[in-house]
């Protein structure tokens, strides 16, 4: 569970009152026969690690199989997920599963409601969203039987103030239920150009990452990401990722195993007043070009080191958030026309983009 410090501690009411929601007048009695209907489709992702690789080529190894100790060992809970298909598609966060994703001698298991529990293999991640995209399969490598699929709803029609169900396994305790509200929509909280999430006031604590928050219709509204604390522990704020934004990348996760972005190939820094002042910039506002990547878009098209970025497709920009969200409009190999100023000139400058390296994808702050 990510968690980030908080200002200001605010806690709103928890309680699933008898208001008019999307899904027609709901109360508390309801609640207990919504949980039981819409739980089964959240699982509990956890690892094993194979010591085999680890210990093949030591001593250990011999030791091991004397005395009969397993080499596959239990290595812990990491979080939630849910099903969004009867093919076992699993989806998730990316940080849940990114030490996995980074280590193969670590496997990721998926625990059913009914105890069941099968080996995950990761289809698709997409670190700037936070996604990541999971298959489970039996032993025969088919899609494991009966499993219970959770319904997606639309998170562009969600209100605040509607009531909203968090199901999750918070510090390992399976299947731990929550009741709060939508408190607050499109809250960017620094954590990259994509944020627009959910702020809810149902507890959410760590191990509940990646897990489903429901609407009162069962259906699955965002997914459970990221906590305000002082403490570690919910402290009355929690952050979902819209459903919407997990429905639009499921296709590529699917087809490419991540999600392809243009690119420029710049570093660049954010202008400001004083920057500018200091430095004798030609403009307060845009993006200034610190360096070029060799041969990327931006350099073959003749931009450079010194350049401010004003504009993408005719729209301002004055921060890494602001292009890179008018860049995620575009394809890889679409053309983005620029505005840049260069000394005491404003140019126009039109781009062929290619894809986001994917090794870059966990650089943060300043690629572009």
């Amino acid at each position: 569970m990510r968690k980030f410090p908080i200002f200001s501690h605010w806690i709103a009411a928890s309680l699933l009152l008898a208001t008019a929601s999307r899904a027609g007048p709901f109360t508390p009695n309801d609640l207990p026969d919504l949980v039981e209907r819409i739980s089964p489709s959240a699982v509990h992702i956890s690892t094993k690690m194979d010591q085999r690789k680890q210990f093949r080529n030591s001593p250990w190894g011999d030791f091991l199989q004397f005395y009969g100790i397993p080499e596959d060992q239990p290595s812990g809970s990491l979080g939630t997920g849910f099903v969004i298909d009867s093919d076992g598609s699993v989806l998730t966060n990316y940080h849940v599963i990114e030490q996995a994703a980074e280590n193969r001698s670590v496997e990721i298991v998926v625990s059913l409601r009914d105890k069941r529990q099968f080996s995950a293999r990761i289809l698709g991640r997409d670190p700037k969203t936070d996604i990541a995209l999971l298959q489970i399969r039996d032993k025969n490598g088919s899609a494991p039987a009966k499993l219970s699929v959770a319904k997606l709803g639309d998170s562009d029609r969600v209100r605040i103030g509607e009531p909203v169900v968090a199901i999750g396994n918070p510090f390992g305790l399976d299947y731990s239920v929550s009741a709060g509200i939508i408190s607050s929509k499109n809250r960017n909280i620094g954590q990259g150009p994509f944020d627009n999430f959910l702020q809810t006031d149902a507890a959410i604590n760590p191990g509940n990452s990646g897990g489903p928050l429901f609407n009162t219709k069962g259906e699955v509204i965002g997914i459970n990401s990221a906590i305000f604390s002082r403490s570690g522990q919910f402290g009355g704020i929690g952050f979902a990722i819209p459903i919407n934004d997990g429905k639009s990348i499921l296709a590529s996760l699917k087809k490419f195993g991540r999600v392809p972005r243009p690119w420029l190939g710049v570093v660049t820094r954010q202008v400001n007043p004083t920057l500018a002042y200091l430095y004798g910039l030609p403009s307060d506002r845009g993006l200034l070009i610190l360096n070029l990547v060799s041969d990327a878009p931006a350099d073959r098209e003749g931009l450079r080191a010194g350049d401010i970025i004003t504009e993408v497709g005719g729209r301002k920009v004055q921060d890494q958030t602001e292009i890179e969200r008018e860049l995620s409009k575009l394809k890889p190999f679409d053309e983005a026309m620029l505005t840049v100023r260069r000394a005491n000139r404003t140019l126009k400058v039109r781009i062929k983009l290619e894809e986001f390296p994917p090794q870059l994808n966990r650089v943060r702050e300043g690629v572009i």
